[in-house]
């Protein structure tokens, strides 16, 4: 059985991202595509907001604005971790919430940590990848066609959808311009 050490030894670095100026509606969509429970609102690489599904739920219920902002219902408080803490402190972390941790290292979000992933790893007894495989789902040139969503290297917006546009990483407005 492989040992678990830190939470870099169980995180997978991915999450799915949203912007402050994306709509509720759309969010909402993108929830459901991507089967996740969490949207992390990103300015640049640094988290600012954390929407869950139940916080959406009680926007759309309500009925909504279909071009509401975002950054309207996010939360701003939100409970971020290291990557090299031990995984024990981690799993201590989730005592009394259900709120994932951002998992934070100088300000860039390398990933969210749910209480899943926890389990996952530590019931399959199989690290989840190598930590020279640890690196931020930020989109770079190398990975802008496998990894669609990004910071767009002109604007810095982060977008769902970037582009290669001559070598940079573009969002679909500054590709077209």
């Amino acid at each position: 059985m492989v040992a678990h050490n830190t939470v870099r030894d169980v995180l997978l670095p991915d999450f799915v991202g949203a912007s402050e100026t994306d709509t509720v509606y759309d969010s909402a969509a993108l929830l459901l595509a991507e089967a996740t429970d969490y949207l992390v609102v990103v300015r640049g690489t640094e988290p600012v907001g954390l929407v869950g599904v139940r916080d959406l739920l009680d926007v759309l219920v309500n009925g909504v604005d279909e071009t509401r902002p975002l950054a309207s219902v996010m939360r701003t408080e939100f409970e971020t971790i290291s990557p090299d803490t031990p995984v024990d402190d981690a799993l201590t972390r989730f005592v009394g919430t259900e709120d994932p941790l951002l998992v934070v290292e100088d300000d860039e979000l390398f990933g969210v940590l749910t209480e899943r992933d926890l389990v996952s790893a530590l019931s399959s007894g199989e690290e989840r990848h190598t930590p020279d495989q640890f690196e931020s789902p930020v989109a770079t040139e190398r990975d802008a066609e496998s990894n669609p969503q990004g910071i767009c290297e002109d604007c810095g917006a982060f977008t769902q959808s970037l582009s290669n546009a001559n070598g940079r990483s573009l969002c679909v407005e500054c590709a077209q311009s």
